[in-house]
């Protein structure tokens, strides 16, 4: 045993001493292989510094500070002297806006009379004819007319005063409105507005006679309802007042040849259908004075 102990002993001895010649080597750091030399990157050096905190102007809640509790107070009156304004900011829109003027009342309309496009049949009328833009050509026998554009129910009875003032011999007063009252689309405004032109009228003791709205050819169906709808209701109120009502719907309706090129205005054709209508109107109801 011992001899074999040597013989296996006797290399390792001998390695260990070839080891012992050569100093040790230190511990190599694992590099990635690159075929680009490694160069030194630029670095900088950030700082982080903390800004100064921006000091705020504390503005106070906008809430009264007065005692409300009688318990805790000498008087149930807050004292003005503890109560904290409201900075404008928390202010309502209200109370910051100044306050504005009273709105002035709207100015009286007022529709200029057309001048007369015929002399008058007579110098002394029995009869005065006021209405809108569609009585301009339209003339009747001992008649004085009195066109006035754009008017409406409400304007013709501003005038009603005028009328009988400058024509004390005329004993009826025929009046023709309406169309202009129709584009507003408020009914029964216009209802109204008829039945105190009629009550103006009567209360000056004239006739009145009422012509009858006029479908025109370029009205819409909603405006064509409410042509229609005017119509009957003039012919029932006519007839609870016992005033004379002219029924100019059929025979206007559908009739383009009666009308201008605007589809509204009636032409030389249409205002002699229209003064006819109205002439036997008179002639029925017209009482000699």
């Amino acid at each position: 045993m011992d001899t074999l102990d040597c013989s296996c002993r006797g290399p390792l001895l001998l390695h260990e001493a070839n080891m012992a010649k050569f100093p040790e080597e230190p511990a190599s750091t694992s590099q990635p292989a690159c075929s680009t030399p490694q160069q030194s990157q630029p670095w900088t050096e950030v700082v982080a510094r903390r800004q100064r905190g921006v000091l705020r102007k504390f503005s106070p809640p906008p809430f009264n500070l007065s005692n409300r509790y009688s318990v805790l107070a000498d008087s149930n009156v807050a004292d003005p002297a503890h109560t904290i304004p409201l900075p404008p900011q928390h202010r309502s829109a209200e109370q910051s806006r100044p306050t504005a003027p009273p709105p002035k009342p709207p100015a009286p309309r007022r529709v200029a009379r057309e001048r007369p496009r015929h002399p008058p049949s007579s110098t002394r009328p029995v009869a005065v004819l006021v209405g809108s833009s569609m009585v301009r050509h339209v003339t009747l026998p001992r008649s004085e007319t009195w066109c006035l554009p754009g008017a409406r129910v409400e304007d013709v009875q501003t005038r009603v005063p005028e009328v009988v003032e400058q024509h004390p011999t005329a004993s009826t007063i025929v009046v023709h409105v309406g169309s202009n009252d129709i584009r507003l689309q408020q009914s029964e405004k216009l209802k109204s507005d008829f039945t105190s032109l009629i009550q103006t009228i009567l209360a000056t003791g004239k006739k009145c006679i009422v012509s009858g709205p006029i479908p025109s050819v370029c009205f819409s169906d909603m405006q064509f309802s409410r042509v229609r709808q005017l119509h009957a209701w003039l012919v029932g109120h006519c007839s609870r007042e016992r005033v004379p009502f002219v029924d100019n719907f059929g025979s206007f309706w559908r009739r383009r040849s009666l009308f201008a090129r605007d589809g509204r205005h009636l032409n030389r054709a249409g205002a002699s259908l229209l003064a006819s209508n109205l002439e036997l109107a008179l002639e029925a109801h017209h009482t000699p004075r």
